[in-house]
């Protein structure tokens, strides 16, 4: 149990990072450029972000016990983890809000394949931790 709470967090705290150092650094001069200041939190709230990525980790976690019963391969299996959540959480989600939100059409071009690095490393720290399993 103890291996399943610190590859949560670890999984967590590794999407949160990559969250910060793409809006941050990476997208930085883009996002200044091209989202309406007043949309965004001054300062934003990262207990509340952090929280966000601690749910989706665990149902990452949740996920990669009950789906994938057997891993021979922690690198492959945590990967496939990260990009399919990418997918079926992050990508539905940012259509939503670009079409609700006056953010520009430009920014999915580079948020959407964010979101594969994001949480395909999430997935992969994850199974790194949880480390291979036999059959359950």
């Amino acid at each position: 149990m103890a291996r399943i709470i610190a590859s949560i967090v670890a999984s967590a705290l590794t999407m949160f990072c990559l969250a910060g150092l793409f809006t941050g650094v990476i997208a930085r001069d883009f996002i200044r450029a091209s989202v309406d200041p007043s949309f965004l939190r001054n300062p934003p709230n990262l207990a509340l972000t952090f929280a966000g990525f601690l749910l989706l980790a665990c149902l990452m976690s949740w996920a990669y016990r009950r789906f994938v019963p057997t891993v021979t391969s922690p690198t492959r299996s945590g990967l496939l983890l990260g990009v399919t959540f990418a997918v079926l959480w992050l990508m539905p989600y940012s259509i939503v809000l670009f079409s609700v939100y006056r953010f520009p059409y430009a920014a999915l071009a580079i948020d959407l394949p964010w979101a594969l690095v994001e949480q395909g490393l999430g997935g992969l720290v994850m199974a790194l931790i949880q480390g291979r399993r036999p059959n359950a």
